[in-house]
């Protein structure tokens, strides 16, 4: 695992770490600086809701984890497709916690779906990220960039 692994237009599985567990979102950086990100969220709402927005990655002190799923040289895919994908996959209308990581894996399998990520194994990708996002607390710091890694499980 190594930062060398980072190429911005590629996509990611973003893992931020918070006091519970990671929570889990996609993000195609544009630069090492800022990127797309998509996620569900409960700020804004008693459930969770679909978000989309610019998300700062160097220096922000949360995101700890990028897992790359999709490399640009393979197939670039557009913050556009990514919000198409993610806004076909209903939010969970809950407010239960680690609802994230099965709904980025639907977003996941939409995308396998609509031909831009080759996803092997959804369950295999999940335990993947789950155990990588797991060992990285000590990257969620303003002075580290966060720990990357290329999954076996989707390209």
């Amino acid at each position: 695992m190594s930062n060398t692994d980072f190429t911005p237009g590629s996509l990611y599985i973003a893992g931020f770490t918070q006091a519970r567990a990671s929570h889990v979102a996609l993000i195609i950086p544009t630069s090492r600086a800022l990127g797309c990100l998509v996620h569900i969220d409960r700020d804004v709402s008693p459930v969770w809701t679909y978000q989309c927005r610019v998300q700062r990655i160097e220096g922000d002190m949360f995101i700890s984890s990028l897992l790359g799923i999709r490399d640009v040289s393979t197939c670039r895919i557009t913050p556009e497709q990514l919000q198409e994908a993610a806004q076909a996959i209903l939010a969970p209308q809950n407010d239960e916690f680690g609802a994230c990581l099965p709904w980025v894996l639907a977003v996941v399998q939409k995308l396998h779906d609509m031909g831009l990520v080759i996803l092997k194994n959804a369950e295999a990708l999940q335990d993947e990220f789950v155990r990588f996002a797991e060992g990285n607390k000590a990257y969620a710091r303003r002075d580290k960039f966060p720990n990357v890694a290329v999954s076996q499980f989707c390209q």
